[in-house]
């Protein structure tokens, strides 16, 4: 793998100075225009914020499925697992809505910090 110019560095750099996570679309990499470890990295850091979110779905519809009294058993029947295996996982989270949690989690600041790398 080659090493990047001064210049592709500064424009790396300056390319996701400029990225906002709220306003990105998720797979709007110009493969073209980027080296391809910065492909590579960008992807990365796109996976785990689709990961964080889909755990965000997951908490919330499980808060609404408790809040509707049904049992950590059957929560544990729909997602294969246990209900004390589900009631472990999904009782460790702090209450309020999940995207204001994933706001408030900081991800966004440590993927864009994954990004710079």
């Amino acid at each position: 793998m080659s090493e990047l110019t001064p210049n592709e560095l500064a424009e790396i750099e300056r390319r996701f100075e400029d990225f906002d996570i709220d306003t990105a679309e998720v797979y709007d990499v110009g493969v073209d225009e980027l080296p391809p470890q910065v492909v590579l990295t960008r992807a990365m850091a796109e996976r785990e914020l689709l990961l964080q979110q889909a755990d965000e779905v997951m908490h919330d519809a499980i808060g609404t499925a408790r809040a509707a009294k049904l049992s950590w058993h059957k929560i544990g029947i729909v997602l294969g697992t246990t209900g004390e295996a589900a009631r472990q996982r999904y009782t460790k989270r702090n209450s309020g809505s999940g995207a204001a949690r994933l706001k408030n989690s900081g991800s966004a600041r440590a993927a864009k910090g994954r990004l710079n790398a």
